[in-house]
């Protein structure tokens, strides 16, 4: 048997008409490309398969983009109603707790913000407390100074002054420079609720100093009034 012989190939029959506009083809082209369209020749059905698989996983995706789009919308949907609905604050968190049990997580923020809003006005601040301890875990620096000081709010209101100063001390280190004098007006409530007069004085010092117009002279009483007598 003579070695040398090039070993018959099965060949994937094609259709005609595409094995003629192959031809076709061929003749136009640089015989560079000759290795090119012999592999497409005796590859055209499984790449053809290939295709066919691309095409039905982007199908497949498409359709569950789709389905949480939809899923989406009629939970945004659902929100509203409940916001515009329950306008007493109890109705409203149980509506809303309900809602957060599988809402999406891009409308969660905002189902949290409106819980917690609405636990407050109904004076139920542990699940205020709870809805603002779940925004304190954002990533967001905004959202998360914005629930610290929620949540130093309802330790005030809870009698737990200290715990609420605790908190506000250490978000004052990492809060954004935009809400820089909120948290220390807070600081400031919190250390002279806690009946610590030296942060407290030192708070209102600071107010004083960054104040203008009306507010400077209440701050720089307050902190005339609490500092420590030597």
């Amino acid at each position: 048997m003579d070695e040398n012989k090039p070993k018959s190939q099965t060949v994937t029959p094609v259709n005609p008409g595409v094995a003629e506009q192959l031809e076709q083809i061929k003749k136009a082209v640089p015989s560079t490309s000759q290795r090119l369209f012999h592999f497409l020749e005796m590859n055209l059905k499984p790449i053809a398969v290939g295709c066919c698989v691309i095409i039905l996983v982007v199908a497949a995706y498409s359709g569950v983009n789709y389905w949480r789009e939809r899923q989406a919308t009629k939970a945004a949907d659902a929100l509203g109603v409940i916001l515009i609905e329950k306008d007493e604050p109890q109705a409203r968190v149980q509506a809303l707790e309900e809602f957060l049990k599988d809402s999406p997580s891009s409308l969660k923020p905002t189902a949290q913000l409106e819980l917690a809003a609405a636990a407050m006005i109904g004076k139920q601040y542990d699940k205020a407390i709870s809805a603002w301890t779940e925004l304190e875990g954002s990533s967001s620096p905004d959202l998360k100074t914005v629930a610290g000081i929620g949540h130093a709010k309802c330790l005030l209101l809870t009698g737990k002054a200290q715990e609420a100063l605790t908190l506000l001390e250490g978000l004052k280190t990492k809060a954004p420079a935009a809400y820089a004098e909120t948290v220390t007006r807070q600081i400031a409530v919190a250390a002279e609720a806690a009946g610590n007069s030296q942060a407290a004085s030192a708070a209102y010092s600071e107010l004083a100093g960054k104040a203008e117009g009306a507010g400077k002279p209440y701050f720089e009483f307050k902190a005339n009034q609490l500092k420590p007598k030597s």
